[in-house]
């Protein structure tokens, strides 16, 4: 199991941001681990296509490939949709399976309910589900209330993760806070601070014990746009897991609007 639950797998922003047909994304991750000796370095490469065929409806295909030294090679494919329902709803909503290996899970299921409220309509409760099945025994259901407020420029984003492992009903929780500052057609930029932990039972030892590992995840994310339907992206990224490792993680990509 890994601390990579205590982080989302999107962090969602508002439909209406989106003016293209088309968008293809293409990027890659390079992550050092330490100690090294022990758990190696980690890399990862994604392909991510976003179509919108309509004003409120937008889905995307997604296919990553992972090397871990040690862990071995692994791919991953997901789908998922963005869909406004009314000026008050929308919804996110995702389907992702992986290939066997230790740190992908067989699947996930992620259902988000989002409200916009207020005169602006530009606050945002929210409250999601998360279910997950690895290749081993393991299973985790999450349930994540939060909150956003769209600002002029600014996005905050707090969201409170309540996890249950089974086998052995392990609870845990986690928390999640994102500041994004910036203009759709010109950059973004996105500070995430999540923070909590993570629990399992190690069906792996011969009397299986319950395992309690604190975490503290940093990433800084920018999105700058070169023209106006070509751009950058690239991020900076620490995570601590107590008794475990330390990671520091990089990443780069290129998108394109058609």
């Amino acid at each position: 199991m890994n601390a990579l639950r205590l982080i989302p797998l999107v962090i969602l922003t508002s439909l209406s941001a989106y003016a293209y047909d088309f968008r293809l994304e293409a990027g890659g991750n390079y992550e050092y681990l330490s100690p090294n000796a022990a758990y190696g370095s980690w890399k990862s490469g994604f392909l991510r296509l976003y179509h919108k065929p309509s004003q409120d409806f937008t889905y995307f295909l997604e296919s990553d490939v992972f090397s871990r030294t040690h862990e071995g090679d692994a791919i991953l494919g997901a789908l998922g949709a963005y869909k406004d329902w009314s000026p008050w709803l929308y919804t996110y909503t995702s389907f992702s399976v992986g290939s066997s290996s230790t740190y992908l899970p067989e699947y996930r299921l992620d259902q988000e309910f989002n409200f916009k409220v207020g005169e602006k309509r530009n606050i945002v409760p929210s409250v999601g589900f998360t279910y997950i099945k690895y290749h081993d025994v393991h299973k985790d259901y999450i349930i994540y209330p939060g909150i956003s407020y769209y600002g002029k420029g600014f996005v905050i984003t707090y969201k409170h993760f309540m996890n249950k492992s089974d086998p052995g009903s392990v609870n845990s929780s986690s928390d999640l806070i994102s500041f994004g500052v910036g203009q759709e057609g010109k950059s973004w930029t996105y500070l995430n601070i999540s923070y909590g932990k993570q629990a399992y039972l190690a069906t792996y030892l011969v009397n299986p014990q319950e395992v309690r590992q604190e975490a503290l995840y940093i990433s800084l994310f920018h999105r700058h746009w070169i023209k106006e339907d070509l751009g950058l992206f690239g991020g900076l990224s620490y995570l601590k897991l107590k008794e475990g490792y330390e990671k520091y993680g990089f990443q780069a990509g290129i998108f394109k609007d058609f």
